[in-house]
């Protein structure tokens, strides 16, 4: 029998219900003349591109050709060959927020409330007399746009002067007074994300009697804030989130779309805290991922907005995936650590992290006979095989079975089977004698740094009574 293959993580809070588990593997749909209309394939791996002298890494911004990183208490400059620069010291030690306007790349660290502007060749602190206390910044126009701390109001720099200001150049979310958390531009407007309100701006340029260059869009208000303000992520045209209501929302239009499912929001609903969350967004041959990391809960989550479905991301000796934030650079994308100061290449013909191993696994859905017992026979899982290295681990890689007879909430011992030496690739992975119960659920994992994917499972079961 033909089992469907988990393709999505939904761990409900009633595990009966599903146990599901996707993690370091991503769904990816096929034509319908392929073997299977959906497969898993392994999650990307990581080369060293550069490493910071100091870490962790806490933001990056690409301006021109060259890439700015904070790592640490410092700001970078990274070339396309990998090469690092010290620009100037940064306050603070966690997530901070960047733009640019061409010229000038801005980095704002939130809790100090400081700003610091680099150029190709200076960095200085922001020190106008008339600039307020930001806590992100974002760039419509040439106007750099600071939302200002515990308050509804954001202020503007000179166009393309991000060192010039004006303390008349000042506005206020209109429709709510709730402060804001965030602003991010989405095209060509800006989009002012409050703790329960979401306004959209739009530069219509000074003219008469309203000489600030923005105004709100008419019609462009939206009834859900930002519960993080480092949640907030751009990519294919649109806007992702972290909704007030712990729901993760993307941008169709000028309305929230809520992506996020109940199991993802079963999960978040226990974490002590969300307003750590960090997302960012990359692509990756044809998908497109929002990855949303809580580095207090210890989770990674990433929606492809491809397929619509949720997978998880671990790293060896992280909880989350390290990978806290990245850009697009380089004819890549590089992404930054979350605990030292390395910057890495996400690279899809790799299978390993910079040398660590990346575990896999996924658990499926529960099998049951309306609680008839169930014996099994022999259980099969359909993987490409015979793609062992030359040396090292992976030599011969092992793909291990694992059951779960309640919900899974408790395993069997891991069963091991050869995906195959290098060139085997008839290999069958096959497991007997896997005993009876009424309702299981069934876990492969790996960890050998090889290609392969994962198209189908089956189950040869016999019904009792």
């Amino acid at each position: 029998m033909r089992l469907p293959i988990a393709i999505n993580s939904y761990r409900h809070r009633s595990l009966p219900v599903s146990a599901q588990r996707v993690i370091n593997w991503f769904a990816e749909a096929q034509p319908a003349d392929a073997k299977a209309r959906v497969v898993l394939l392994p999650s990307p791996g990581l080369v060293l591109f550069a490493t910071l002298p100091q870490g962790p890494v806490r933001a990056m911004h690409v301006m021109g050709a060259t890439l700015y990183a904070v790592g640490g208490g410092a700001l970078y400059r990274v070339t396309s060959a990998g090469a690092v620069t010290f620009v100037g010291n940064i306050d603070g030690h966690g997530a901070v927020s960047m733009a640019d306007n061409g010229t000038q790349v801005i980095v704002v660290e939130p809790v100090s409330r400081k700003a610091w502007v680099a150029t190709e060749t200076t960095f200085q602190q922001i020190t106008s007399p008339d600039f307020d206390t930001p806590v992100c910044v974002a760039v419509v126009d040439g106007y750099a746009a600071f939302a200002k701390a515990d308050s509804n109001q954001f202020f503007l720099s000179e166009i393309r002067d991000a060192l010039t200001y004006d303390a008349l150049d000042f506005a206020s979310k209109e429709a709510s007074p709730d402060n804001l958390v965030s602003l991010q531009r989405v095209g060509t407007q800006l989009w002012l994300l409050g703790e329960k309100t979401t306004e959209i701006w739009s530069d219509i340029g000074g003219s008469g009697d309203f000489d600030f260059p923005f105004r709100r869009v008419s019609g462009a208000f939206v009834e859900r804030g930002c519960a993080a303000a480092f949640s907030v992520a751009t990519g294919a045209d649109t806007v992702f989130w972290l909704g007030d209501d712990k729901c993760v929302y993307v941008a169709e239009g000028f309305k929230p779309k809520r992506i996020s499912t109940h199991a993802v929001e079963q999960a978040l609903a226990g974490y002590s805290r969300v307003d750590d969350a960090r997302g960012w967004f990359y692509e990756q041959e044809g998908h497109q991922f929002y990855v949303l990391s809580f580095p207090d809960a210890g989770e990674t989550w990433v929606f492809d907005l491809t397929t619509g479905a949720w997978h998880e991301r671990e790293s060896e000796g992280y909880d989350t995936w390290r990978c806290i934030c990245g850009v697009a650079f380089a004819t890549g994308t590089i992404a930054g650590d979350a605990r030292d100061g390395r910057l890495y290449r996400v690279d899809t013909v790799l299978y390993d992290e910079a040398g660590e191993e990346i575990r896999r696994s996924v658990t499926g859905t529960t099998l049951h006979a309306e609680q008839k017992m169930l014996r099994f026979v022999r259980f099969e899982a359909e993987m490409e095989s015979g793609t062992g290295l030359a040396y090292g681990q992976g030599v011969e890689p092992y793909v291990w079975l694992q059951y779960s007879d309640d919900g899974g909430r408790t395993w069997s011992n891991e069963r091991w089977a050869t995906l195959g030496r290098q060139g085997r690739y008839r290999t069958q992975l096959r497991w007997g004698r896997l005993g009876a119960a009424r309702n299981r659920v069934f876990r492969l994992s790996m960890s050998d740094p090889v290609r392969t994917a994962l198209i189908a499972a089956d189950i040869e079961a016999e019904v009792g009574t």
